[in-house]
């Protein structure tokens, strides 16, 4: 029998208990793609060390080692940038709660935590971005000027409903309306 697999699987639960509003995002559907995206990224990024190392021993002058730095910077900005999306879609969730006028928003993957506590009136944009490729839908949330992203490959629909369900907690829909 033909199977989809779990790719376009929901990821996204919302629910109201108790007058809070709960938005639980669960990892990327891909995770085991991902856990092999970081062996095969740590393999490239020590066989390339492995490889300058050996040219960083032939060098002679601080002159000869200016030529080697860019490259060697190249690779761990590639190999950081790597780490981050995989260590994300491997073992990211976040956790949306809105209760008592504030927002608590936290996003953890694996040991990398980061948060957001602020009062729902600082909230001043709460917006759906779904490009046309849909490989990046997320939701964009303004807070005290500074933007936060939320989500990563959501889904068209579960990104509408994040970014409508937060604006309603917060009130944008009134404050237009004024």
């Amino acid at each position: 029998m033909f199977r989809v697999g779990t790719a376009l699987k929901p990821r996204v639960s919302i629910s109201h208990r108790d007058g809070a509003l709960v938005i639980h995002i669960k990892r990327h559907n891909q995770w085991k793609f991902a856990i092999w995206l970081l062996f095969w990224s740590t393999v490239a990024f020590l066989f390339f060390c492995s490889v300058f190392l050996r040219g960083l021993f032939r060098i002679h002058s601080a002159a000869d080692g200016l030529y080697v730095l860019p490259f060697l910077a190249f690779i761990f900005v590639w190999y950081a940038m790597a780490m981050r999306i995989g260590l994300w879609r491997a073992f990211g969730v976040e956790e949306l709660l809105v209760e008592n006028g504030r927002l608590h928003w936290e996003r953890i993957a694996w040991k990398w935590h980061r948060r957001l506590e602020a009062n729902l009136s600082d909230i001043s944009d709460v917006e759906a971005k779904t490009p046309w490729h849909a490989l990046a839908n997320r939701v964009i949330l303004t807070c005290r000027g500074r933007t936060y992203t939320v989500g990563d490959m959501l889904l068209q629909d579960e990104a509408n409903e994040i970014a409508e369900e937060l604006a309603r907690a917060a009130g944008l829909h009134e404050r237009s309306l004024r």
